[in-house]
């Protein structure tokens, strides 16, 4: 019996079979006011091919525009393209006049809206209450997340940093205010990091963190360097997402500066099963040899055991590529 057959056969499958779940994108989530116009800008890891622009699952009826060209546009809709940094490109796409029938999901890429090359998705909602004289899309976020977002990239290195809420013409909108490099104030916190500047983050959000906010060098009530970001909060039970696209290998992992500890929970139970099981194969495989040998030398077998040797091929698991009021995903 190649019990040792049997044993190797099922660790490696086990080590090399199914899916883990590790490549998970976080489809981010844009609101518009109506009669607006939105804007995104898709990050994709290849350059040239043809553009598209579509919407719900991507099937013939959804694709609002596609083109071989750098631009082009089809009603409300239109793409542009340019080349980005080290061999990327990037996916401009547009709806002017905001309605709330725009609610929903889409996706801008390269390469067939059936099999595409390199794409990204996105969520969009239309309100119809104005978003505070802001007419393109708002980067959204549902309540419990961890949002880190960039407040200025210029770097003053020693200078006097603030974060703050409102209009941040009174003491009590200030929320923090340091000569650190790194200060934390309850859930909020700002941090300098040098050679990329200065960021603001918020952990587990919460609806009444929808607001205008402040940060950036200087004094909160007399600033000498500062950005405003207006952040947006949903209760994510109340949000009916639209229907998911049909899955594809080809979506890059999103890098998001928001954190989502559970993509990594398949990892954590997988590994520690596939040592498990090596270690009761060993075992197994050890014992059984063992009484082999035994059983050979009490019959006074003189022959030699011929020994069966196995290669297995390094199993690798694939690797996502890589990937204003224009919002950016990246």
């Amino acid at each position: 019996m190649n019990i040792h057959r049997v044993l190797f056969f099922c660790f490696f499958s086990a080590l090399c079979g199914g899916n883990t779940g590790l490549v998970s994108t976080k489809v981010y989530i844009y609101t518009g006011a109506e009669g607006g116009t939105g804007a995104i800008n898709c990050n994709v890891s290849l350059s040239g091919s043809r553009k598209f622009f579509c919407k719900n699952e991507c099937k013939a009826e959804d694709i609002l525009v596609k083109t071989d060209d750098v631009r082009a546009q089809s009603g409300r809709y239109s793409i542009k393209y340019r080349n980005g940094s080290s061999g990327r490109g990037i996916v401009s796409v547009t709806i002017t006049n905001l309605t709330k029938s725009d609610s929903g999901r889409y996706r801008c890429g390269l390469g067939g809206t059936s099999d595409p090359e390199s794409f990204r998705d996105f969520e969009a909602r239309v309100s119809d209450a104005p978003l505070a004289g802001n007419s393109g899309f708002i980067r959204t976020f549902t309540e419990r997340e961890n949002v880190t977002l960039a407040c200025v990239a210029e770097t003053k290195y020693g200078r006097q940093k603030f974060f703050c809420k409102n209009k941040c013409k009174k003491e009590e909108d200030i929320i923090i205010e340091t000569d650190g490099n790194r200060t934390r104030s309850g859930r909020y916190s700002i941090e300098y990091k040098e050679g990329s500047g200065l960021y603001v983050s918020i952990t587990r959000v919460t609806k009444s963190d929808t607001g205008m906010y402040r940060c950036g060098y200087g004094r909160a009530l007399s600033p000498d360097l500062h950005r405003r970001i207006r952040l947006i909060v949903i209760d994510a039970s109340n949000f009916t997402s639209s229907p998911a696209f049909p899955e594809t290998t080809n979506q890059p992992t999103a890098l998001s500066h928001v954190s989502y500890p559970g993509y990594f929970l398949p990892l954590v139970v997988c590994l520690p099963l596939v040592f498990v099981l090596l270690a009761v194969s060993l075992l197994v495989i050890y014992k059984w040899k063992t009484r082999s040998n035994i059983g050979l030398n009490t019959r006074g077998n003189a022959g030699s055991v011929q020994m069966e040797s196995f290669i297995y091929e390094n199993c690798r698991t694939p690797h996502a590529k890589t990937p204003s009021t224009t919002a950016s995903i990246k």
